[in-house]
């Protein structure tokens, strides 16, 4: 659902009312103009996190090339809530002196390349691409005839591909592809700016942005394309929660940070959550996973056996063709990720779903 900004704005105004009242006799509470200035900062709060990830790879990379994670584990720190067991590629670009063109090779299983502009809004995503992609903007011309063409509003933003590898066994296969990866343009030098905030503004924001974004139960109103209307808030707590998700026809999303019986998770408690496929993945080219994080600090957690996802491609079914994915300290047992007894939650994700999925519930488990 859009949250439209008039509805944002009363909201945040609600929420400042109750704070005014409360530190009316404080110093340091906001002036009028800081209230009105909190809409501004949700709006751009998504395109804050984007330059922001975007400086820290420029550190070691340059615009229009390629940067690859390989298998994404523990040690990855690029973005919050990764996904496991897949290979990202970056390639943050400048399209300001003409168009980009990408060419992919053919990958066997799940590859997709999402194009993101620096408002995080997703203009496109491209599965297993079989033609070149041209990223450009409205006023320029494609280079080629036979291309996914995809328009951009502003003159920076990410291209980011996505590589699942089911095992370790199959990285090196992967990372081989990349290296036939071809790429021009990118490389334009005309700024994108954003506004400056206070840290007064900045603080008061994020909470209602992470209070907004932890009430979610799944990620489709939060990422999206500018043609669907994605509201503000809903685009900032998707950048908050998880950066570089996509729309929900491509993938879905839902966060387990309490059971069906409404008990937060545990670090030493003991979960399941069980998988019927039928009705999930609309072709052969989708799998579904369920990956483990940290509620500390939104990253994987580090264990012994450098498990942290369970996907379709690796789990053992049970005789009745569903899956039962387990979560306990130690990750003992079939289909079992570690906690290593910290806090946290669990994000299952259905890549090419068939229609809204009704996803399972957690429950504490029964062995």
């Amino acid at each position: 659902m859009k949250i439209p900004g008039s509805l944002v704005f009363i909201a945040i105004a609600l929420i400042l009312s109750n704070l005014s009242l409360a530190q009316e006799k404080q110093d340091g509470a906001l002036s009028t103009f800081e209230q009105f200035r909190l809409t501004d900062y949700i709006h751009w709060y998504s395109a804050i996190e984007q330059q922001a990830m975007m400086d820290e790879w420029l550190k070691n990379h340059q615009l229009g090339t390629w940067s690859h994670s390989g298998r994404v584990g523990a040690d990855d720190r690029t973005v919050i809530t990764p996904q496991a067991d897949v290979n990202y590629g970056y390639n943050w670009f400048n399209i300001s002196n003409g168009p980009m063109v990408i060419e992919l090779p053919e990958y066997e299983r799940y590859s997709s390349l999402s194009i993101f502009d620096m408002h995080h809004f997703v203009e496109d995503v491209i599965v297993n691409p079989n033609k070149p992609i041209v990223i450009r903007l409205a006023n320029q011309k494609s280079p080629r005839d036979e291309a996914h063409d995809v328009v951009l509003s502003t003159n920076s933003g990410l291209a980011f591909l996505r590589m699942v590898i089911p095992a370790a066994e199959d990285e090196a296969d992967v990372m081989r592809l990349t290296r036939e990866i071809k790429t021009t343009g990118g490389d334009g030098t005309e700024p994108f700016i954003i506004p400056s905030f206070t840290d007064k503004e900045r603080s008061v924001a994020l909470e209602i942005i992470k209070d907004y974004g932890f009430k979610q139960k799944t990620g489709n109103n939060m990422f999206g394309k500018t043609s669907q209307g994605v509201g503000d808030l809903d685009r900032a707590a998707g950048v908050y929660l998880g950066q570089l998700g996509i729309p929900a026809e491509f993938v879905q999303y839902t966060q387990y940070v309490r059971t069906a019986d409404g008990e937060a998770l545990g670090g030493d408690g003991h979960y399941e959550i069980r998988i019927d496929p039928k009705g999930l993945i609309r072709d052969k080219s989708g799998y579904w996973s369920i990956t483990l994080y940290n509620m500390e600090d939104r990253y994987l957690i580090s264990n012994p056996q450098g498990r942290y996802s369970i996907t379709s491609y690796t789990a053992a079914a049970n005789s009745d063709g569903t899956y039962t994915v387990r979560t306990n300290p130690d990750g003992k047992g079939e289909n079992a990720i570690p906690t290593m007894k910290k806090p946290v939650y669990a994000v299952m994700r259905v890549y090419q779903p068939m229609g809204t999925i009704d996803f399972p519930p957690i429950s504490v488990a029964r062995d």
